[in-house]
C-alpha cells in the first residue's frame, strides 16, 4: 500500500501511523528488556531451594548470588528476611512484597501504552470510516441528479482505508500484549511460589538453628568434661608415683635420723 493511499485516509490515518510506531518501538523494547534481565531464567529455582528446605541459608545465598533476574532478586530478600531475627512476620512479608511489586512494575511498564494502541486502533479505524462514509454521501447528495455510482464507490472504498489500518495496527498489538502478559504472570507465579516456600520453611531453619546450638553445647561439654578427666588423671597419677627421699624425709621425719 503506497504513500497516496495512504494519505487518502486523513487524519486518522497519520494518528494510526504514530500509533504504530509506538506500538513498534514498545515491542522491540519489551524484548530487549526480557532478553537482558533474565526474567524467565528458572533453572536456579531447584538447587536454591533444596538448600533452603535443609535449612542452610547462608549456602542458598551463596548459590544466589551470580544470578540475575527478578524471581532471583525476591528470593535473595526473602532470606535475607528469614535469616534476619529480629525482623517481624509482617516486616518480612511487606519487604518482599515492596521489592516484588517493583520488579513487577518494571517488567509491566509501557504495557498500559501497547494496550491503549490495541483497544483504541480499531475505535480510531471505525471512526475514519464513519467520517468518511459521511463526506462521501454528502458529496453525492450534493450531486443532485447527476448521481455516479463511481463517486459512491470510491468514497466508500477510500472510507474502509481506516478500517483496515486500525486492524493492522491493533491486531499485532493485542497479540504481543498477550504473550508479554502471560510471561510476566509466569514471573509473578515463581516470585509467589518461591516467597511462600522460603517463609513457610522458616520453621526447619529455626529447628536446624536450635539443632546447630544443641551440637555447640553438647560439644563445649564434652571438651569440658575430657578436660576434666585429663585433670583427674594427671591428679592421680601424682598420687600413685613414687616420691623422691628427699620429699620422703620430709613427709617423715624418721628419715633424718638414719
Amino acid at each position: 500500500m503506497d504513500i497516496s493511499i495512504l494519505a487518502k485516509g486523513g487524519v486518522v490515518m497519520v494518528i494510526l501511523g504514530a500509533l504504530s510506531v509506538y506500538a513498534l518501538a514498545v515491542i522491540f523494547y519489551k524484548i530487549f528488556q526480557f532478553s537482558t534481565s533474565h526474567a524467565l531464567n528458572r533453572s536456579f529455582i531447584e538447587p536454591v531451594m533444596a538448600h533452603v528446605k535443609k535449612g542452610e541459608l547462608t549456602a542458598a545465598e551463596l548459590a544466589l548470588r551470580p544470578v540475575r533476574g527478578p524471581v532471583a532478586h525476591v528470593m535473595k530478600v526473602a532470606i535475607g528476611c528469614v535469616a534476619d531475627r529480629n525482623m517481624s512476620i509482617k516486616s518480612r512479608e511487606a519487604e518482599i512484597a515492596r521489592v516484588g511489586g517493583n520488579e513487577l512494575r518494571s517488567l509491566e511498564s509501557h504495557m498500559r501504552g501497547l494496550e491503549l494502541v490495541a483497544t483504541t486502533g480499531p475505535l480510531l479505524g471505525l471512526l475514519g470510516t464513519v467520517t468518511g462514509m459521511v463526506t462521501a454521501f454528502a458529496q453525492l447528495g450534493s450531486a443532485g441528479n447527476r448521481v455516479d455510482p463511481a463517486m459512491l464507490a470510491g468514497g466508500i472504498w477510500e472510507a474502509l482505508l481506516t478500517t483496515v489500518g486500525g486492524l493492522t495496527v491493533a491486531i499485532p498489538a493485542v497479540a504481543v500484549y498477550y504473550v508479554l502478559d502471560g510471561m510476566i504472570e509466569k514471573v509473578r507465579a515463581a516470585m509467589r511460589d518461591t516467597t511462600i516456600q522460603i517463609l513457610a520453611l522458616e520453621d526447619e531453619y529455626i529447628r536446624n538453628e536450635k539443632e546447630q546450638e544443641k551440637r555447640e553445647m553438647f560439644e563445649r561439654e564434652r571438651k569440658l568434661q575430657e578436660l576434666q578427666e585429663a585433670q583427674q588423671r594427671a591428679m592421680d597419677q601424682m598420687r600413685t608415683t613414687p616420691q623422691s627421699s628427699g620429699t620422703l624425709r620430709l613427709l617423715n621425719p624418721s628419715y633424718t635420723q638414719l
